[in-house]
């Protein structure tokens, strides 16, 4: 009798541990069960001034946007044979080389790609070894020619980008920009223009058509809050004429925390 209560008790005290060990190490559900599914992130303003805005996006409404504008980039044909150049702008560009033994020399009887004399639309001469504004041509190689723009893109040190705007008589690269960094709107109402200033990042800047040509509308700030934030700007497309879309990118640092998604917003008063 005294094994039977024995055992019975033993019996119990087991069950009860068993009972609080359960209580204690309650078990987890499946993985796939405790996974809950994450709606987009609303969109985030980083930056606005009376120009534009520009939003932090998540990459869910990034490409959904990508996929419904069906962007089709209008690049702007260019001449960077020099050859070719010289032809089509004889007469207002003269082309020649440096020097032997004298580099800040130009010697217009030689063939060379130094630009020695240019001639703006409204008359003005630009003559390499006289700095005119930002710009010597004597420091500045022959790039590459736009015809349909009448702009000469040129490199100085470091592989900066310069620029000569013949028609409008212009030759600051930052109204200027490289046009291989053109962008258009859906009407070609806007364009995103940019340029190099040969360190790590670009400078991006916005430009609006006016009397058939293209005049600077915004600049796209490179940082804000005393932070750097955007360094060079990829798959970018436009939905229509009032939103650009692009991804942030740093080269040597691709997992950045600001190599995000973001839309930009147009304020226009037409």
């Amino acid at each position: 009798m005294k094994k039977v209560l024995y055992c019975a008790g033993l019996v119990l005290s087991l069950c009860m541990a068993c009972q609080q060990n359960k209580v204690k190490n309650p078990v987890s559900p499946p993985i796939k069960e405790a996974i809950v599914s994450e709606k987009p992130a609303v969109d985030s303003l980083v930056f606005q001034d009376k120009m534009i805005r520009i939003y932090k996006i998540d990459s869910i409404s990034f490409f959904k946007e990508q996929q419904k504008a069906d962007y089709k980039r209008d690049t702007i044909a260019s001449i960077s044979d020099v050859k070719v150049a010289k032809k089509l702008l004889q007469g207002r560009v003269v082309f020649g080389d440096y020097i032997p033994g004298k580099a800040m020399e130009i010697d217009t009887l030689m063939d060379g790609d130094v630009i020695a004399q240019v001639r703006l639309n409204d008359g003005r001469l630009l003559t390499a070894g006289k700095t005119e504004g930002a710009i010597d041509l004597l420091e500045n190689m022959f790039v590459k020619y736009f015809p349909s723009e009448e702009v000469l893109l040129l490199e100085g040190g470091h592989t900066t980008d310069q620029a000569l705007d013949l028609r409008q008589g212009k030759w600051d690269i930052e109204e200027i920009g490289n046009l291989d960094y053109v962008y258009f709107s859906k009407h070609k109402k806007y364009r995103l223009n940019g340029m190099y200033g040969g360190q790590e990042c670009s400078s991006y800047f916005l430009q609006k058509k006016e009397n058939k040509v293209y005049l600077t509308y915004a600049q796209i700030p490179l940082d804000w809050n005393n932070n750097f934030e955007f360094c060079t700007l990829k798959d970018i497309f436009w939905n229509g004429d009032q939103q650009l879309y692009f991804r942030n990118f740093f080269y040597g640092a691709p997992h950045d925390k600001r190599a995000s998604f973001y839309r930009l917003d147009i304020i226009s008063e037409n």
